[in-house]
């Protein structure tokens, strides 16, 4: 099961130079909820095989309406618009931002390429 992290926490782990991932998603985005969840899990146990931790934030739950100013900027900060975006930090920075990857194939693909990037250093 994947960890719910607010944008604090995300921000104290960035700071702590954590490699992970964050996977920021809407309530109300059907990529988010009905085309990726579903595949998600195999996501994570590539990454956490790996040794990397995956977390979520919500951002929205209603179109264009963040959950607080530190939602908003937390998704600025990771490219902006666009659900479902798995975010891969490296040591605590952004080192890859991907947008709209849904399905099994796709999620597994991403998986292998940050899995790489983490083992590159």
């Amino acid at each position: 099961m994947v960890e719910e992290q607010n944008p604090q926490e995300i921000r104290k782990r960035m700071a702590a130079k954590e490699t992970c991932v964050v996977n920021i998603v809407a309530a109300w985005c059907p990529d988010c909820t009905e085309r990726q969840q579903p595949n998600f899990p195999g996501f994570v146990e590539k990454m956490e095989a790996a040794g990397v931790t995956v977390y979520q934030c919500m951002v929205q739950e209603e179109k264009l309406v963040f959950l607080s100013p530190d939602h908003e900027m937390l998704t600025a900060d990771f490219g902006g618009h666009g659900y479902p975006r798995t975010v891969l930090l490296l040591n605590g920075e952004m080192a890859d931002s991907r947008v709209e990857v849904m399905d099994a194939l796709a999620l597994g693909m991403l998986a292998d390429a940050f899995c790489s990037r983490v083992q590159a250093g």
